[in-house]
């Protein structure tokens, strides 16, 4: 659906110009829901704006169903834009908000109340049709807003945190509200955020970027378990990295020695080292707490209990700190405590070797 080669977009000139996208380079296919994450400031906005025409990049290129789509006015571009701000009209009910981009086109009445039906069925707010906009909650004006963009049947929905501004619950709730009408009416979501449970929550694929680069791209599953960056690791849930050597690579297939001198087989990274001094993430959950002559040795300093799991936080023989997370068992007694010396295993292929 979107092909995009190349984009880059610098702000201002000489020693004030800031390079806002570099080289970026991405296909998004038809019927997905595709998610940019990343911190403030990463280029991910920049490359939503571009995409809906309020940016003008650089250079590159980019293209929505094979039409180059750079030379349009945003008007003119099979998308619509949910912003952080559901910019809707406060004197408007909720049907005529929905309807305005609609009469805008110029389309008959009768089709105009056909599809705004449709979209408050779509979006469950049939019940609020005559209600003011400035009358009806947060998470109803996101709806509304949601039902507006979707009305026209855009090829492309752009929504940029469109979730930011709602409490925690109610940001849920619309998670799963979001990936439903997404799948429903088949059209092709890009989303922006910097909260890495929603990307995780409800994406087919995410593009991690820093820098205005792209580091990564892939599904939840794999982005969280096989990061290939230590940015990425770092930033998407808790990690813990150790210093390693790296023995060999044989396809996706390392070997490796831990600082305690044991070898285990660990996820090479595409890319990545073939030899020497690397640094491997291990995900907390995928580690297990054990007596001592394990992987790695060391003393436990904390536990911190969550209510769903607990959190074991080990000082290791190598100097470093790493983190055990474990599910909570009902009525199950605690067996360790602070000042043990303690062991962690994990299993061949769950530490990730990265590019660091």
């Amino acid at each position: 659906m979107i092909e995009i080669s190349g984009l880059t977009k610098t702000f201002g000139s000489g020693d004030s110009a800031f390079t806002a996208l570099k080289d970026v380079t991405v296909t998004i296919e038809e019927n997905e829901f595709f998610t940019l994450l990343g911190p403030s400031g990463c280029g991910k906005t920049t490359l939503l704006r571009s995409i809906a025409g309020f940016v003008d990049p650089t250079t590159g290129s980019l293209t929505i169903n094979g039409d180059d789509i750079l030379s349009k006015a945003p008007f003119d571009r099979p998308v619509n834009t949910v912003f952080q701000s559901y910019a809707l009209f406060p004197h408007m009910t909720v049907s005529e908000n929905i309807g305005f981009g609609l009469e805008m086109q110029n389309r008959p009445k009768s089709e105009v109340q056909s599809i705004v039906q449709e979209m408050l069925e779509l979006v469950q707010m049939t019940a609020l049709a005559d209600r003011m906009t400035s009358q009806i909650s947060g998470g109803q004006q996101q709806r509304v807003a949601l039902a507006r963009a979707l009305a026209p049947k855009p090829k492309v929905l752009l929504l940029d945190e469109p979730l930011s501004a709602l409490d925690f619950k109610l940001r849920k709730e619309m998670q799963i509200e979001l990936k439903r009408l997404q799948h429903e009416t088949g059209i092709t979501f890009v989303f922006v955020t910097h909260d890495q449970e929603e990307a995780l929550t409800m994406s087919d694929r995410i593009a991690v970027m820093n820098g205005g680069r792209i580091l990564q791209i892939g599904g939840p599953r794999e982005i969280y378990d096989h990061p290939a960056e230590r940015f990425v690791a770092d930033f998407i849930g808790d990690t813990n990295f150790v210093s390693a050597d790296l023995q060999s690579v044989e396809g996706e297939a390392a070997e490796i020695v831990l600082p305690s001198g044991k070898a285990i087989q660990a996820r090479s990274v595409t890319g990545g080292a073939t030899s020497g001094k690397v640094t491997i993430a291990v995900r907390p959950e995928h580690a297990t707490l054990t007596a001592p002559g394990a992987l790695i040795d060391g003393t436990l300093q904390n536990i911190v209990y969550f209510g769903t799991d607990t959190h074991y936080h080990i000082e290791t023989d190598a100097n470093s700190t790493f983190v055990i997370r474990r599910q909570n068992q009902p009525d199950a007694a605690e067996s360790q405590k602070i000042g043990d010396k303690v062991g962690i295993s994990f299993n061949p292929g769950v530490a990730q070797v990265l590019r660091d």
